[in-house]
């Protein structure tokens, strides 16, 4: 099964804090195999809906490659996350989203 461990969780220098989780297996975009990717929800502003962003990420949670575009597992929302149980939702979909990734936080959550 495919799985997704919360690596870092509060990675700063994102629109919103964003977690960045380990992926097993890496998924693959394009030719290349990627092992980190980084989820984050972004409130809703005038004009804009919040959304949940997935990137491709390195280790320590930055952006991977040199530009910030958004992958499977970004999508829109039609309100802003109100709770801890729906943040926690909002991330869990993008992973599923991505490719089928079932999160798993440290001690097996």
């Amino acid at each position: 099964m495919a799985t997704a461990t919360l690596h870092k969780d509060n990675v700063g220098g994102h629109v919103s804090p964003a977690r960045c989780w380990k992926l097993d297996p890496p998924v693959r975009i394009g030719d290349q195999e990627h092992e980190f990717v980084c989820t984050w929800v972004t409130p809703a502003r005038p004009h804009q809906s919040a959304e949940v962003v997935a990137v491709l990420a390195t280790e320590n949670g930055a952006v991977a490659g040199k530009s910030v575009q958004r992958r499977a597992g970004s999508y829109t929302l039609h309100t802003d996350p109100d709770t801890p149980e729906h943040i926690d939702g909002a991330h869990w979909l993008a992973l599923q989203l991505l490719g089928g990734y079932m999160p798993s936080l440290p001690g097996g959550k």
